[in-house]
């Protein structure tokens, strides 16, 4: 019989929450997008529980076919081979999830199965979907960690287990922990001569120059005009980032906005089995040969997997241009590509030898080419400049983006004069820099966040504006005539950007702002940008829409009880409208882009609830699985777009913009559209505590 401790524990996932006894309805501390403080919003009882399981790659790991046929081939394979040496089959399976490997390894032959999971819902989930296939006399779930297993005739194991499987990998492939899993697994709950799956798995890395990647890290000098220019704080420019890898779907970065100045060489290679030991530090020096010149900038980084102790199955994760079949590659999100920064730009020549150091510790991995042959790396780069703290690559990229920077200095120069009394609202923003730099004659700029306002007060002082740019510390809602020195604003500035506003909420937030500050503008302000738009485009994606489609059935198991799970999670606690990066994720316009609702922010027009509704046409025969928004903002002729970068033609792939990331509606099931035949509906409620798009397709 199945057995799930403990199963309705309660997990703290990060935020403040107190239970209700009356109707047991949870209040949760969170972020309001639209007035950009913190509130309390009632939410269903568990309402953690169903958002953790709600963000989840669970799903998206169901969906990798590659994977889940390589992880039954292995386990096939081993459990012959038990049978071959007459031993009795005995199956470990750590961070079980929807208990799938262990159902491949009970279908298979194996005498028992123990299964561990942490994570409770999962584990309950575990317990129906190996049920509903019939496997419940066959497999155990303990709800521990593997480390707090015990064994013997009162443990959770009878006995140590002779096969292992295990899935605890993620981009940077031990992130998750591992090396301490496999470690004491081997030690402490398997027989020698024991079969692990996988065995193996090697790090390879690729050192690249791209002037595009290296803009998502290291912020330039800007050029305002001649002889004007902004200046980074030299403790920005000699920063060298943060630890944390910055995970990309590697294949979709243009290749000709990067180069190879070396071939793939494996920097690590961690054994499972036991037979040699698994060290939680490491540091990797090899010779690499330049196969051309250019400047040592980044380091991308992907891992394989032997997943049988032959070594004849391997499970590559790398992009599509080190797999064997790139055209046959398999998609996937669970598991991506990882780029490293390199603390030391280094210039080669084609045939230099380049002395690339790796290093990992228990959970990271980070990369360096020592200029001086005695220098060493030993510790992960930290952040001590702010900017990586502060603001992620996207946002790095986007105030690195000349394209953009040029279309809001045109802006500025419109209207700023030597009278200019300028207020910023907005997170981070150099458009003060670029005011003062024009010659505002007073810059306040508006930076609530700690880490915004330290490193804006950097550059500040690093382009000597002190006497012109003031720095508030306030949110913008709590501002008073004393914070603005008793001054009239004549331009109201914004990107706009705010951290805590990732969707489409950033275009609401500017309104309900400006609207909200009127009193402290004077009749004649101008504002920039002048209006704003947000945007639609019925699309088809080749592969996004998989992380929220059922999976139904993986190598022949019914998983219906899992998708009921991840179904209602979704409903109770996620977004109509997801964030996601689509230059990652390419799709197919299959209508044209639409404007769902357009602003003038230089009127007062702000309402604190509306409804609004309309239809997109369709303008091609296809699938359609999403609708993907973005906004748009101009002043007079000059517009920027946080979406696509090109025009938008039916039935062609769309180009977006690689700084910003853009909302996602996902159409559950997909639909299958014919221009005349179908339209596509929305429907937008609005109010200030909470926003509804509701989209749907149906037969003219």
């Amino acid at each position: 019989m199945i057995t799930v401790l403990n199963r309705f524990l309660r997990t703290k996932i990060g935020v403040v929450t107190k239970l209700l006894d009356v109707n047991m309805s949870r209040f949760t501390m969170t972020v309001n997008p639209i007035i950009g403080k913190k509130e309390w919003a009632q939410k269903p009882e568990y309402y953690d529980y169903y958002q953790e399981v709600a963000r989840s790659s669970y799903a998206d790991m169901l969906h990798d076919k590659e994977r889940n046929e390589k992880y039954h081939a292995a386990l096939k394979k081993a459990v012959q081979s038990m049978r071959d040496q007459g031993r009795p089959v005995k199956v470990l399976d750590i961070g079980t999830g929807t208990g799938l490997l262990s159902m491949m390894a009970a279908r298979a032959g194996a005498d028992s199965v123990v299964a561990c999971e942490v994570f409770h819902p999962v584990a309950k989930c575990a317990e129906d979907v190996i049920k509903q296939n019939g496997f419940e006399d066959k497999i155990k779930i303990i709800l521990k960690h593997s480390t707090d297993l015990t064994v013997g005739p009162e443990g959770d194991l009878k006995e140590r287990a002779n096969i292992l499987v295990a899935e605890v990998f993620d981009t940077e492939l031990i992130g998750e922990g591992a090396l301490r899993t496999f470690q004491h697994a081997v030690k402490f709950l398997l027989e020698p001569n024991c079969i692990v799956i996988p065995s193996s798995a090697s790090v390879y890395a690729q050192i690249i120059e791209s002037s595009l990647i290296s803009s998502w890290n290291t912020l330039s000098p800007l050029n305002i005009a001649p002889g004007k220019f902004i200046i980074p704080p030299k403790k920005v420019t000699s920063c060298h980032g943060s630890a944390a890898v910055h995970d990309v779907q590697m294949s979709q970065i243009p290749q000709d906005k990067f180069k190879f100045l070396t071939e793939p060489v494996c920097v690590f290679e961690f054994s499972f089995t036991g037979e040699k030991s698994i060290e939680m530090n490491e540091t990797f020096i090899k010779q690499v040969t330049s196969v051309t010149s250019g400047n040592c900038e980044i380091v991308f980084m992907w891992w394989d997997l032997k997943m049988d102790m032959d070594g004849d199955i391997i499970l590559n994760n790398g992009p599509k241009w080190v797999q064997p079949d790139p055209d046959q590659a398999q998609w996937r999100d669970h598991w991506m590509q990882a780029i490293y920064y390199l603390p030391d730009v280094v210039s080669v020549s084609a045939g230099d030898k380049i002395t690339l150091t790796a290093y990992h510790d228990e959970y990271s991995l980070w990369f360096a080419i020592p200029k001086a042959s005695n220098k060493m790396v030993t510790e992960s780069p930290t952040c001590n400049c702010l900017v990586h703290v502060a603001d992620s690559h996207a946002r790095i990229g986007m105030k690195n983006d000349t394209d953009r920077n040029a279309k809001f200095i045109t802006m500025l120069k419109e209207v700023v004069t030597p009278s200019s009394v300028c207020l910023c609202i907005s997170d981070g923003s150099l458009l003060p820099l670029i005011a003062a730099k024009l010659g505002a004659e007073k810059v306040f700029t508006v930076e609530p966040n700690h880490f915004h306002h330290n490193m804006i007060k950097s550059y500040v002082q690093e382009n000597d504006e002190n006497d012109v740019i003031k720095i508030i510390t306030k949110e913008p809602a709590d501002l008073t005539e004393e914070d603005l020195e008793m001054r009239k604003v004549n331009v109201l500035l914004t990107e706009p950007y705010f951290v805590d506003s990732v969707r489409p909420w950033e275009l609401f937030r500017f309104w309900h702002l400006r609207t909200l500050l009127d009193t402290f503008l004077s009749p004649e302000v101008l504002v920039i940008p002048q209006c704003g738009k947000l945007k639609a485009v019925a699309v088809n994606f080749e592969d996004l829409w998989k992380i929220r489609a059922p999976v139904k059935n993986a190598e022949g198991f019914n998983l219906s009880r899992f998708d009921e799970m991840i179904q209602r999670a979704i409903s109770i606690a996620d977004a109509a409208v997801e964030a996601h990066p689509l230059w990652e994720y390419p799709c197919k316009a299959i209508s044209e882009a639409s404007n769902l609702l357009e602003f003038d922010f230089s009127k007062t027009t702000f309402k604190d609830s509306f409804e609004v509704e309309g239809e997109i046409p369709v303008s091609s025969s296809g699938t359609c699985n999403a609708v993907a928004l973005w906004t748009d903002y101009s002043f007079q002729d000059t517009e920027v777009t946080t979406g696509p970068i090109q025009p938008i033609v039916t039935n062609q792939t769309i180009k977006w913009s690689m700084n910003s990331q853009q909302g996602v509606y996902f159409i559950h099931p997909p639909k299958e559209v014919i221009p005349d035949k179908h339209r596509l509906n929305y429907k937008i409620k609005f109010n200030i505590s909470d926003t509804t798009f509701i989209f749907s397709i149906d037969e003219r």
